[in-house]
């Protein structure tokens, strides 16, 4: 590729953001400048890029217009805030927040699931990445969806503390730290203790009883689909995990079909990896890994077109960094 790109990237002193910017140069994404880009900026703010330090820029200040490719990955309110003004500039987003769910013109996009929608693109100068839960789980249904039809999901969701961003990650590290040494845990900002805890919830409550983060998963697999036909159950609990997201997933199918057939779909495709007995788990699989691990695919003896499966990947990495990266590369190698 011989063309180079100025890419900024929002929400750079985040988690994902850091993990965009790493992942670019891991995979020497054809990059003339980067733009690190956060919100409440302060003055030593910096970013790492292959070995230099980049000083992070406040969002009101950037002039969009001088950047190719912009990666969103703070909140739905800073996309809806700055990404349309960027795109206006005629840069191409990649947001991965839930701004823009309600937009039929704005592609949702996996890759190696639908890369070909990028195409579309230019109907708003904006490409959706989905959460990760949402990556995770359609990297290992879709070959199953494509070869028999889904009628139902039930999944449950293990997050990780990262899913909530520096935030988790730091206050798991020093609420172990307090419990560990006998103090008591003061000033937590989440719903209950989250050191050696589970939490019921991840996100806001709505009127329903479900939360955000669980509606979201719904919705979002609705819009990458364009398949509304599908029932999703979905819960979500957070975990005294540092890292990676697990999920349990009962899947109801539109015939009966052998595990051994889903278990070499499964082996077919480059993204899954799935080793027979072997039981996958966030510690040991995820760091590290671009592959989303499956294990436990067995059947469902409560119902004659089920099966289950559990799954884990690396949240912040790999269904979340690393897709976000991936959209950009076909972008430009296939659309721009």
């Amino acid at each position: 590729m011989s063309e180079q790109f100025n890419v900024g990237v929002v929400g750079a002193n985040g988690a994902v953001g850091k993990a965009i910017i790493e992942t670019l140069a891991d995979r020497d994404f054809a990059i003339d400048t980067l733009q690190p880009i956060d919100v409440d900026v302060k003055d030593d703010d910096s970013a790492l890029f292959n070995g230099k330090s980049i000083s992070v820029k406040e969002a009101k200040d950037v002039d969009w217009s001088s950047l190719h490719i912009v990666f969103f990955c703070h909140s739905d309110e800073v996309s809806l805030k700055f990404a349309p003004i960027a795109a206006e500039s005629g840069a191409a987003i990649i947001d991965s927040t839930n701004a823009f769910i309600q937009r039929p013109e704005i592609p949702m996009i996996i890759p190696h699931i639908n890369g070909n929608a990028i195409g579309d693109f230019r109907n708003a100068n904006i490409l959706v990445s989905p959460a990760p839960s949402v990556v995770q789980l359609w990297t290992v249904l879709k070959p199953i969806y494509d070869q028999v039809g889904i009628t139902r999901i039930n999944v449950m969701s293990h997050h990780s503390v990262s899913s909530a961003g520096d935030l988790g990650i730091n206050e798991l590290a020093r609420q172990c730290g307090k419990l560990l040494n006998g103090l008591a845990v003061e000033d937590n900002p989440f719903s209950s203790q989250l050191a050696f805890n589970i939490l019921p919830t991840v996100g806001k409550t709505l009127d329903e009883g479900e939360t955000d983060i669980e509606a979201m998963l719904r919705d979002q697999s609705v819009k990458l689909l364009g398949d509304a036909g599908i029932a999703i159950n979905s819960t979500a609990v957070m975990t005294p995990v540092f890292y990676g997201l697990g999920q349990s997933v009962n899947v109801e199918l539109g015939q009966p079909i052998d595990v051994d057939q889903i278990r070499e779909w499964l082996m077919q495709e480059a993204h899954v990896e799935i080793d027979g007995e072997y039981i996958p788990t966030q510690i040991d699989d995820v760091t590290g890994s671009d592959m989303v691990h499956v294990g436990r695919l067995r059947e469902d003896t409560s119902h004659p077109h089920a099966v289950n499966l559990w799954s884990v990947s690396d949240n912040v990495k790999t269904s979340g960094a690393l897709n976000c990266v991936k959209i950009a590369e076909m972008l430009v190698r296939d659309f721009y």
